[in-house]
């Protein structure tokens, strides 16, 4: 198994001598897959910390790094690491997904960097799994490496990828003002397994799939061309074993003199936060603020004691927001510099979990209130420690309040809310803290770091890689030889081709899809190969088709089959079936129409024996929705008629009955023709009836994932293109 990440759990500092210092790194992350060691041999690949090593360093390092720690070092300059890390990564990416968009600071070569990055780890990773077997696992971690899992899936297509996002996942809204926001989320649809903190984040990120890629996703899972992507809601947590094994230490006599001297048996409200914007902290501040105000006898019996780790220092909002910070302290310190003790105190410094615990002992309530958190680990030590007692102030943002509901939850932007909320903690019985805080603990202890790992693993490792829905299959190097031999060894060709999703790319407007100068090129050379007739069976008019294609010896069938031109025929044929009427033509559009008012970007497309109602620029959930709703509305309305209501890609049809893409094989029986090699390909549920109606000795080819009658597939257009291709080269 390989764990990435940003960075590896131990760093490395060059010293003053020129030796190098190892150590554990910080972080909820390495702690939480520390877990992993118990059940599985893991190894790491992340940055080491180091900028710039010299390069007789690099082997020596690397050497001790892979024998001692099992950690495959990625060697970044400081260049990149300014451009990718505090760059794109934490200037663009973190305040979106945290829903704070002014404070984004976009810079295109920050873009850049990050791709160059990624590009790197992907290419670490391809050298430790160049040789892998179906069991081998590659969970990457976290939005500095969102492009890294399609980065490796277009290089091991089998590959078990899993990706987690320890960050909250934001409505599709505000995803979609990233910049480069498809080709973020194109990266992450690389992976097997999607893992997110909470649910909301899961249905947003399957929203911005479905509002920005235009891919609808199933509840769990996203069908893509090349592979199926699963997604899942995985919370984090902690080691509680570890915590409580913690707690029964003894601590140092000064550490208890310390606290001893910051307290004076006084109550406790402790904060614990990375100094980061995300955190709420001004507004926390501020809520306390106010309670002293609302409860002045109170001033000398409490204190709040800010515990604020030191957070990328080199970004400037950071660096305003920790003058801001010591600003708003120094006012409530001095507006109560009359007492012998300030109520508040602001340490700016990491603790080791060892002390941190210290503190959790001694609170009476912990005041968690971040804007937004994936998860927040802090509400959920200061529950392992405290066990049966103290009060949980959390934020209803932070992604633990899905869990810890028994906490007093509360809007994080809303200072007279938190205030209150600190007066209710106050005032709470023993009883109801023992309720709720013993509620809290049986589910983290339940729920822990193991569980979490664990879970993800084991969800990881049960998806079958190699599809198995129908008795399609990839369409292999043997099947290619397979259909080759045959093609060479045949004296009667026909090819039947689909023309949109699977000769040219699906346009959000039916008339951009235009063929480009190679896609001519090619259909020219395969009309020129002796013995071989190529068809284009298509759903569009065939004025559209001859516009483009007209110039050319081609075969066609447009409007799925209504109509058919065979090689050198003069007219084209009809094959509606005989005593139609089209009574039911004016009707249906009119109900069409009604759809397109109601529809914002949805149009109706007139075409001889059919109606098609396309809704590919409607906003995709009432799209999908209106679709819905007007299948079943015309199903009624048809009843008892000769037509049928056809549901393709984010197109809705009515057409006649028996009209269908397999009748160009009624066709060619009445016109006496035969062949010995037949190959058919397409994309939609509307070339199936072609699959069907092909003969046994057919290959046919399916354009993309879905179920399907075919043989072989294919992953998308490009694909097809290069098979054609090769059967010109023969």
């Amino acid at each position: 198994m390989l764990i990435v990440a940003n960075r590896l759990p131990v760093s490395v500092t060059r010293q003053r001598d020129g030796n190098y210092n190892y150590q554990a790194s910080p972080g909820g992350l390495a702690s939480a897959l520390s877990a992993l060691g118990r059940e599985s041999k893991i190894r790491w690949i992340g940055w080491p910390g180091l900028m710039d090593p010299k390069q007789e360093d690099i082997e020596p390092v690397e050497k001790k790094l892979q024998e001692q720690y099992d950690a495959i070092p990625v060697f970044l300059t400081r260049k990149q690491i300014h451009r990718y890390y505090y760059g794109f990564s934490n200037s663009v990416l973190w305040p979106v997904l945290h829903y704070l968009t002014d404070h984004t600071h976009y810079n295109e070569r920050d873009y850049i960097a990050y791709i160059e990055v990624n590009r790197i780890f992907s290419e670490k990773i391809a050298e430790v799994v160049k040789n892998f077997n179906t069991e081998d696992i590659v969970w990457i971690h976290d939005y500095q490496l969102m492009l890294l899992p399609a980065m490796l899936r277009k290089a091991f297509p089998e590959l078990r990828i899993g990706f987690f996002l320890h960050t909250p996942f934001p409505s599709s809204e505000v995803f979609r003002s990233l910049p480069y926001r498809e080709e973020l989320l194109q990266g992450i649809l690389g992976s097997t397994l999607v893992g997110l903190q909470t649910f909301s984040y899961q249905r947003h990120f399957a929203s911005s799939v479905l509002h920005i890629l235009g891919i609808e996703p199933a509840f769990d899972s996203i069908q893509l061309d090349t592979h199926t992507v699963h997604m899942g809601t995985f919370p984090i947590s902690i080691d509680v074993q570890k915590i409580r094994k913690t707690v029964t230490l003894p601590s140092p006599e000064e550490e208890q003199r310390t606290l001893h001297y910051m307290i004076r048996e006084r109550k406790l409200i402790l904060s614990v936060d990375r100094l980061d914007y995300t955190k709420g902290i001004l507004d926390r501040l501020r809520a306390y603020r106010k309670f002293l105000q609302r409860n002045p006898n109170l001033s000398e019996k409490i204190v709040m004691i800010q515990i604020a780790v030191p957070s990328r220092t080199e970004i400037l909002d950071y660096q305003k927001l920790k003058y801001e910070v010591e600003v708003m302290i120094e006012e409530i310190e001095e507006s109560y510099e009359h007492q012998t003790l300030s109520p508040i105190r602001f340490l700016y410094r990491s603790l080791p979990l060892k002390s941190l615990i210290r503190f959790y002992e001694c609170a009476d309530i912990a005041l968690v209130t971040p804007y937004f958190d994936g998860m927040n680990l802090v509400a959920k030590e200061y529950v392992a420690v405290k066990k049966d007692t103290g009060v949980l102030i959390l934020s209803e943002r932070a992604g633990a309040a899905h869990e810890l509901s028994e906490a007093l939850l509360v809007n994080p932007r809303n200072p007279n809310e938190i205030c209150l909320a600190i007066e209710e903690a106050l005032q709470m019985n023993e009883e109801e803290k023992k309720q709720r805080m013993t509620a809290m603990y049986r589910r983290i202890s339940r729920n822990d770091v193991y569980h979490w790992s664990d879970f993800f693993i084991t969800q990881l490792s049960n998806v079958d890689t190699v599809e198995s829905e129908d008795h399609t299959v990839y369409l292999s190097e043997s099947h290619r030889a397979r259909i080759f031999k045959s093609f060479a060894n045949s004296f009667r060709r026909l090819i039947l081709l689909d023309y949109d999703g699977t000769l040219h790319e699906i346009t959000s407007l039916p008339m951009q899809a235009a063929p480009d100068a190679q896609l001519l090129d090619l259909l020219q050379k395969l009309t020129q190969l002796p013995n071989t007739e190529v068809a284009i069976v298509t759903g569009r008019e065939r004025k559209d088709i001859v516009d483009w294609l007209g110039k050319l010896n081609l075969i066609f069938s447009a409007e799925h089959g209504l109509n058919i031109k065979w090689l050198h025929e003069q007219k084209w044929h009809n094959m509606t079936p005989p005593h139609t009427e089209k009574s039911w033509y004016r009707q249906i559009r009119n109900v069409l129409e009604n759809y397109n008012r109601s529809t914002p970007g949805s149009f109706v497309e007139e075409k001889e024996a059919s109606l098609t109602w396309h809704y590919r620029t409607v906003d995709p959930t009432l799209g999908k929705w209106k679709a819905n709703e007007l299948i079943i509305h015309l199903k009624n309305a048809l009843a008892n008629q000769p037509l049928e209501v056809v549901s393709g890609k984010m197109v809705v049809e009515v057409r006649l009955q028996g009209v269908n893409k397999g009748n160009i094989f009624d066709r060619m029986q009445e016109l006496g023709k035969s062949y010995d090699f037949i190959l058919g390909a397409g994309d939609d549920v509307t070339d199936e009836y072609l699959f069907e109606a092909m003969p046994k000795s057919s290959f046919s080819i399916k354009i993309g994932k879905h179920h399907s009658h075919a043989d072989y597939r294919l992953n998308g257009v490009t694909e097809m293109r290069k098979l054609l291709e090769e059967l010109v080269s023969l």
